[in-house]
């Protein structure tokens, strides 16, 4: 009878432990997240606005989203302006690029595409009113590290769609022989293409912004 009372009160005691052990752990979990998430968030937000300082180096000030109600708006029914030509595109956020007067003279736009190799894309581009991509830098890019990752590391790749005005992008492992032709990678057809329709999706956005004029574009 005594054995099983101490076997008993052997795990209470163990089970108590473990409970123990395990708020003590949340506890500190929840604390060590505390003190990291502000840093975190500094430097996602460091290297946000270094991305669109790369895409747009015309751009005297970048604008954002949450400053521009009519902005904000455009994102929220970015689905709908995007359907049915680009449904695994999504518009995660766009902002003003002003030049030294204050005049809207394009639009910065942060798209991710879910067909990625790896996973979802996400990138930065610049789009002047004129038309124009300006730069392209990526926030997301989980791809092969041979193959994929070129589309990162190979800033000639990137250089393709850089100066051209077109409504969109086409990929071909033929060799470009037109302006909106992308040469793919190699060995990497699917990034290529994650890559290019996440362009053509904010193409098609950013032109629907300079068209309603959002943001006092001309």
């Amino acid at each position: 009878m005594s054995k099983k009372k101490s076997g008993v009160g052997s795990f209470i005691k163990d089970t108590l432990a473990l409970l123990m052990i395990t708020l003590v752990s949340s506890v500190l979990l929840g604390y060590v997240r505390e003190i990291t998430a502000e840093p975190i968030a500094e430097r996602e937000e460091h290297a946000k606005r270094e991305a669109y300082l790369a895409v747009f180096g015309d751009a005297s000030s970048i604008v954002e989203s949450k400053n521009v109600p009519e902005l904000q708006t455009a994102i929220y029914e970015a689905a709908r302006i995007l359907t049915p030509e680009y449904t695994e595109v999504t518009v995660d956020e766009a902002c003003l690029a002003k030049d030294a007067s204050g005049n809207t003279i394009g639009y910065i736009i942060t798209v991710t595409d879910k067909k990625g190799y790896g996973g979802a894309i996400q990138m930065v581009f610049g789009y002047s009113t004129d038309g124009t991509v300006t730069g392209i830098e990526f926030l997301q890019l989980n791809e092969t590290a041979v193959f994929g990752l070129e589309a990162e590391k190979n800033p000639e790749w990137r250089k393709q769609f850089i100066g051209v005005t077109a409504d969109s992008f086409t990929v071909t492992k033929n060799g470009a022989k037109r302006e909106n032709e992308i040469d793919a990678l190699s060995g990497a057809t699917i990034t290529s293409k994650a890559v290019t329709e996440g362009i053509n999706g904010g193409l098609l956005f950013a032109r629907y912004l300079t068209e309603q004029g959002i943001g006092g574009a001309r």
